[in-house]
């Protein structure tokens, strides 16, 4: 495989909608997504940047980047001051500065700009309440992982269209790039997670710890356990609601309070939903949100790798293959979604037809309007014909395939890397028109 280079930084779209940012906004968001990063590098020299430690001390980093360390009282005084002169602030991990703060920050409003980050999803609610000082006063803006289509033009900008698309999928969650850099070019994305599992399989457990911190420990306990049963593909609410009662998590196997947990999760940042089109048993498929974290749980779940089980490495390997070919059907509908405007969603075919990676619905999500088919390796007239019989079940008018490893002959309705590429910067640009040219 060739040796390639990884970016210091995976770019994406939010870094130029940060950059045109003005008035009072708060960026939240689970941690690890890349929110403290973004704002640094795209307001650095330009804001005066206070980071709230959990000791209530203050890293206070000023518009020509001195560094002092100060108590919450004096760092919130500057603050104060420099919103009163019209400068720009950022108040980074803002859900440990105490309440009391909140009211003097308000007297200060409209003045500067002011950039509230928080990495608790539930502190979104406690600004946004009807008894919050600040309600009205600051614009949330929810940060997640970085979109399909800017993880792979950002890579592609540094290697080859295929790879830049296979490592999209789970560099996706900037966190992950330190540890991929010696791999990249050298493995398949899906050989590097089996081979750093354990590592990965500690910082999975502690990301995910400090998402659920502020639950009880019995409710946590339930999350988790939905987490792992859904990295096996186990998205029915009535199937997990058995499971969990089995389990002994839940006190009846009732579909409608795991339809309630699965909506807290999904608040949370932690669980994306897909639409189910002409599939018997739901209308929902729910799945995590990160693929990255998907393949962790799915490994951990189905080969029991935090029970002190010995499990051969190609094992692994091949399990993270078959994980990792599931959430990039996902991402992929994900890209192209957003390239046709319309609904993503997903079929399962009855009596054992398969399925249908990739169906794009009409914006009111009423109608199919194309269908596709994700292939790793390369792709046949055979493939095509298949794709087209299981569209033609469905009712979509238009189909294809995603075929990575290139095509054995000339075919129709094929994507390959290059046009995967292609369609990723198309919809950078179709986003950014939208976000930052004049309404």
């Amino acid at each position: 495989m060739r040796n390639t280079a990884l970016p210091e930084c995976v770019w994406r779209r939010e870094m130029l909608i940060f950059r045109e940012l003005s008035g009072w906004n708060i960026v939240y968001g689970r941690r690890k997504t890349g929110k403290t990063f973004m704002v640094k590098t795209v307001l650095r020299g330009k804001a005066f940047y206070v980071i709230v430690t959990r000791s209530l001390t203050a890293i206070v980093r000023d518009e020509r980047g001195k560094v002092s360390y100060e108590g919450i009282d004096e760092a919130m005084s500057k603050v104060l001051e420099k919103l009163g002169s019209g400068g720009t602030v950022v108040i980074d991990e803002f859900q440990r500065v105490p309440p009391k703060y909140w009211d003097a920050l308000a007297t200060q409003h409209p003045k500067g700009n002011l950039l509230l980050i928080s990495s608790s999803m539930g502190f979104i609610h406690k600004i946004l309440d009807s008894s919050s000082p600040l309600l009205g006063l600051v614009l949330p803006r929810r940060v997640g992982i970085i979109s399909v289509s800017d993880a792979i033009a950002s890579l592609a900008s540094s290697m080859p269209s295929a790879e830049a698309v296979k490592w999209s999928l789970i560099l996706r969650d900037p966190w992950i790039i330190p540890f991929a850099k010696n791999y990249v070019g050298r493995v398949e994305p899906w050989t590097f997670i089996s081979r750093i599992i354990s590592q990965l399989t500690d910082s999975v457990r502690a990301l995910i710890g400090e998402v659920f911190g502020e639950e009880d420990r019995m409710l946590t306990r339930v999350y988790d356990a939905t987490l792992r049963l859904l990295a096996r593909g186990i998205w029915s609410s009535l199937k997990i609601a058995n499971l969990l009662y089995a389990r002994g998590l839940l006190s009846s196997a009732s579909p409608s309070v795991v339809t309630g947990i699965l909506e807290k999760l999904h608040s949370m940042g932690l669980v994306s939903k897909v639409k189910l089109w002409m599939t018997r048993g739901g209308r929902i498929y729910y799945k995590h949100s990160s693929p990255l974290l998907a393949i962790v749980y799915g490994l951990i779940e189905k080969l029991g790798l935090d029970e002190g089980v010995f499990v051969p490495q190609k094992t692994i390997e091949n399990e993270a293959l078959t994980l990792y070919s599931r959430e990039l059907q996902f991402a992929l509908g994900e890209l192209l979604t957003e390239h046709y405007g319309g609904v993503q969603a997903y079929t399962i075919l009855p009596k054992n037809m398969g399925d249908v990676d990739i169906v794009i619905l009409d914006s009111k999500g009423k109608a199919p309007i194309a269908s596709y088919e994700v292939k790793l390796g390369t792709c046949s007239r055979r493939d095509l014909a298949d794709i087209r019989r299981r569209a033609s079940a469905i009712g979509s008018p238009r189909s294809g395939i995603i075929c990575l490893g290139g095509t054995l002959e000339p075919l129709k309705d094929v994507l390959e890397p290059h046009d995967i590429v292609r369609i990723s910067l198309q919809n950078i640009l179709k986003a950014c028109r939208k976000e930052l040219l004049p309404k």
